[in-house]
């Protein structure tokens, strides 16, 4: 058996892609694996609520750049591992990998990252002829693999939650012409996330809107 064939073998056992390349998503299905949480086909009942919104936790990443951006937009994305593996995967200063924020299936999430911080979350990229998304897009993620579960009503509630005020905040248009995916500004490279998981924040963003 090739080393490669290995590592095929490996992502299966633990369910991320089995492309025989070991990277962040295979890193993060095995973190998973060992910390034998249950399974997120097994839905957790909702977070505790604070004043009427999902628990909001600040966890400062030292994964960003010192350069600061004017968020254009949001590039949607998902971890494929665990919550609390991925958010000790972004404290960890050799991941070389952030989000802005994270988000559970309960609708619980923790921001690594200010507005106008530059996090690491979609390397090679581009959207509407600029490249570099890094530079002036927000990293929202969900966690999983979400294209083998569906996103569940809490955190679909809790992106629309954290994106919402940021539409007023950088005169983001509501026609969301700006909200996006890594699968979309990184094509032939990235997966994430699935048409479902975009499908349904963009119809509840539009429900927002549409009030």
């Amino acid at each position: 058996m090739t080393l490669k064939e290995l590592t095929k073998q490996i992502q299966r056992s633990v369910g991320s892609t089995a492309d025989g390349i070991y990277g962040k998503n295979t890193a993060y299905a095995i973190i998973d694996a060992l910390e034998n949480e249950p399974s997120a086909s097994k839905k957790k009942p909702a977070a505790k609520k604070v004043d009427g919104k999902f628990e909001e936790r600040v966890r400062p990443t030292p994964n960003k750049s010192t350069s600061k951006i004017s968020p254009e937009g949001v590039v949607l994305h998902h971890s494929y591992g665990s919550y609390e593996g991925g958010v000790s995967w972004i404290l960890n200063d050799t991941s070389n990998v952030s989000y802005h924020v994270l988000i559970d299936t309960d609708g619980k999430r923790t921001v690594f990252a200010d507005d106008n911080e530059r996090a690491w979350h979609a390397g090679k990229s581009s959207f509407k002829g600029r490249t570099g998304c890094n530079g002036f897009m927000l990293g929202v993620a969900f966690t999983n693999d979400t294209n083998s579960r569906e996103l569940t009503d809490e955190e679909v509630a809790s992106a629309v939650e954290y994106m919402v005020p940021r539409f007023e905040k950088w005169g983001w248009p509501e026609d969301l012409s700006t909200i996006t995916t890594h699968r979309e500004v990184s094509p032939g490279r990235k997966t994430d996330p699935d048409i479902r998981a975009e499908t349904k924040v963009l119809d509840a963003l539009k429900a927002h809107f549409n009030k």
